[in-house]
């Protein structure tokens, strides 16, 4: 099963972790785009100018990544909230920047691509800032949900190739696809919490695909109610694992 971060998560580890010389742009472009063709704004700026962007607003203003959805656009107001709940994601300098990636798929389940534009929006935003122990936190108490409903739905033995991750969930390793596009300064706890996050999301979303062992539709709904709080949970880790203060406190 293949784990992945989304692109505004991994451009905030990145930007924290700049330099002013200028040797972090191109891993750090690499990292965000992937396999995708090369990321432009909609100005036609490429990547690595909204990342040196960013950088120099990080400087007085803290970088994270909300993941917006319908009913929490997660404190991102105007064009740039609408924007983001469309994307789920965003990447955000609460002073004065807003990017948002839209990315258009194309190719096959075998060999998918994608073209990523960023929409960028110079307004400020009040996003909640929270920290890698709440980030922590939420995932300990969705572990126990996520526990439940996936021993109920048995995603190891109808989905095999996610077994092996279930069982990591336990653990602190960091999945390999997830260490490769962290910048290496990245400390280790926040490396653990957006490694556990990303495998509670897609097991959960693997779970939520099938209804498993549910013998009526109100256990189906009770324990997809369960699985959408994981997450919810999951996603709000990799933001608080992905939020930096200003880089001159």
């Amino acid at each position: 099963m293949h784990l992945s971060l989304p692109r505004s998560v991994v451009a905030a580890t990145w930007i924290a972790h700049s330099d002013p010389r200028g040797d972090w742009l191109a891993p750090a472009v690499e990292a965000i785009s992937g396999d995708d063709e090369p990321h432009r704004t909609t100005g036609s700026e490429p990547l690595a100018a909204l990342l040196s962007r960013f950088a120099a607003a990080h400087v007085r203003s803290p970088v994270l990544a909300p993941l917006p959805v319908p009913h929490d656009p997660a404190g991102i107001g105007g064009p740039a909230g609408i924007a983001a709940v469309d994307a789920g994601e965003c990447l955000v300098c609460p002073a004065a920047l807003v990017a948002v990636p839209e990315v258009l798929a194309f190719g096959s389940a075998l060999e998918p691509g994608a073209i990523v534009t960023w929409e960028v929006f110079e307004q400020p935003s009040n996003p909640p800032l929270a920290t890698p122990a709440d980030g922590r936190r939420m995932v300990a108490e969705a572990l126990v949900v996520a526990v439940d409903a996936l021993e109920s739905v048995d995603v190891a033995r109808w989905r095999p190739e996610a077994a092996e991750d279930i069982a990591a969930l336990a653990t602190n390793e960091v999945p390999a696809s997830i260490e490769a596009v962290l910048p290496g300064q990245l400390d280790r706890r926040r490396r653990e919490l957006l490694g556990r996050a990303a495998r509670l999301e897609a097991i959960a979303d693997l779970a939520l695909a099938d209804d498993g062992a549910a013998v009526n539709v109100w256990q189906a709904d009770q324990r997809g109610a369960a699985l959408r709080h994981v997450v919810t949970a999951a996603r709000t880790a990799m933001v608080a694992a992905s939020t930096f203060g200003p880089r001159e406190s």
